[in-house]
């Protein structure tokens, strides 16, 4: 759907084709089986899609990666280098260690290079360390496609069969320590590497969690791992036990319970325990179960109704150029109604990067203006499908919602995540001040968890917004929240050359 009418017939699209990234002919058959899923697709060709489509550097390659690996890990070398590189390799690798700017293109150009020498030694002793230091903090800063780009980047370095082991202990010496209020994140990216310390280190976190945060991201981790067979049975028994004793409660929890009929299908040896006192109603199929990722189960009369309410709006974007909305219908169904979150965000990520972006976070607006949309479980995937999707339009409704009354705090906790990517610009007015203001308040009066990670979510909408004010007076309020008071420390302990980097 780009820009050029004349790419709208698939001959004219094939006789174009050869250019830019793409040194050879292709025909109208290669094409058409590769965007019917008949064949596989070449990562020089993604790049000439975007090429061909006008549209940004990386908004396809990078979303590809990201969805592929999700769906296909392998070892490092399984994806060919997108582009060949301008800059020497060994020039980036000293941007990387130095206080220059990285963007996310460098970062994809670096580590595309050293996952082409598996046996490359980097001296001195500690760089690998360095590299992989900067490369987490700058990608849990990050959003959207530099997000991406470095998410991919620290996957396949994970998987680097020389660096990888060091990277797994930065990632989780960071998340227990120094970046503790991302953690999440930074222990889920662990799901993808094959190696033993990582099943260790994603085991530790659920038996002895550092904090909750870093118990979420074992939890999120283990689906993949269970399903990719990284644990042996002595670990997966320990995870079998450990995911019975979870409580599966407060916002941190919502994963325990569809990671436990996970579990149970994929291995039904551990399921009389894992199972005992859940509803069966909420039990999926055993295809479903087997999965993890499918989409939509039982899903209530509400969020399908909210469902069709969104698909519809696909019909509204350039209506004579859509001629099957299937696989943008699908994907909005599982943005909205699966149980698992990794499933809902990347289904997001996919939808961002078509063009009815902006159609569907305007109708994931429109729904969160109704009262009773408001008060539902549906509105948690709303705002979640916002919050990638969405721009500064809709920021005004995230802070509405962040901070009004009868809100429940599982809606307000959802947008205060939200307010750190929607239209999150140096400064944010006054809002920020009187938000921190006012769930500092609110924390100090009900104490409970909810109030808490919102507190802290907040901290982190404080320090993408740039605002080092906030966030020193947040450190220097004594009464506040502990893990607040962290988060800001931390926002305020990152180098600046590591922030600037990670917007580009």
């Amino acid at each position: 759907m780009g820009q050029d009418s004349s790419l709208r017939s698939l001959p004219a699209f094939a006789a174009a084709f050869r250019g830019g990234s793409w040194d050879r002919e292709v025909s109208v058959s290669t094409i058409s089986r590769w965007e019917t899923a008949r064949a596989p697709v070449p990562w020089r060709a993604v790049r000439r899609y975007e090429e061909l489509l006008g549209l940004p550097r990386n908004q396809l390659t990078a979303t590809a990666r990201t969805v592929w690996r999700y769906w296909a890990p392998g070892p490092v070398l399984d994806v060919e280098a997108v582009a060949t590189s301008p800059t020497p390799l060994e020039d980036l690798l000293d941007r990387a260690v130095s206080d220059h700017l990285m963007t996310g293109d460098d970062w994809d150009r670096l580590v595309d290079g050293l996952c082409a020498r598996p046996d490359v030694v980097l001296m001195p002793t500690g760089t690998w360390e360095q590299v992989a230091e900067r490369l987490v903090e700058e990608m849990v800063i990050a959003d959207d496609v530099p997000w991406m780009l470095r998410f991919e980047s620290l996957n396949r370095l994970l998987n680097h069969p020389r660096g990888g082991r060091t990277v797994i202990a930065v990632c989780a010496e960071m998340a227990a320590g120094s970046a503790r209020p991302t953690a999440t994140e930074i222990v889920c990216a662990l799901d993808n590497c094959a190696h033993p310390d990582a099943s260790d280190r994603v085991l530790r976190e659920l038996i002895d969690p550092s904090g909750p945060l870093a118990h979420r991201g074992a939890v999120m981790a283990s689906f993949r791992k269970v399903d990719y067979r990284h644990f042996d049975e002595q670990q997966l028994t320990v995870l079998a036990r450990s995911v019975r004793d979870s409580a599966g409660t407060g916002p941190f929890g919502d994963q325990v319970e569809p990671l436990r009929w996970h579990l149970a299908a994929a291995h039904p040896e551990y399921a009389r325990a894992l199972l005992a006192g859940l509803a069966r109603s909420s039990r999926p199929s055993p295809g479903e179960a087997a999965r993890g990722r499918t989409a939509v189960r039982r899903v209530p009369a509400d969020t399908a109704g909210v469902v069709r309410r969104v698909v519809a709006c696909l019909g509204t974007v350039d209506p004579d150029r859509l001629h099957d909305s299937a696989v943008p219908a699908a994907l909005v169904s599982e943005a909205l109604a699966s149980p698992l979150f990794d499933v809902r965000l990347y289904a997001a990520f996919l939808l961002a990067a078509t063009p009815f972006r902006a159609a569907v976070a305007d109708a994931l607006a429109a729904e969160l203006v109704r009262p009773m949309a408001v008060r539902r479980r549906i509105a948690v995937p709303l705002l979640e499908g916002l919050r990638v999707l969405g721009d500064h339009r809709h920021r005004g409704l995230l802070q509405r919602l962040a901070v009004t009354a009868g809100v429940p705090r599982s809606t307000s906790y959802a947008a205060v995540r939200g307010l750190g990517h929607v239209g999150a610009e140096p400064g944010a007015g006054d809002f920020l001040h009187d938000a921190v203001a006012h769930h500092e308040a609110a924390w100090r009066d009900s104490r409970d968890p909810v109030t808490a990670a919102t507190l802290e979510s907040l901290v982190y909408a404080v320090g993408m917004s740039a605002r080092d004010d906030l966030l020193a007076a947040v450190l220097a309020e004594d009464r506040c929240l502990p893990a607040a008071r962290a988060a800001a420390a931390w926002w305020l302990g990152i180098a600046g050359h590591r922030r600037a980097s990670a917007l580009v």
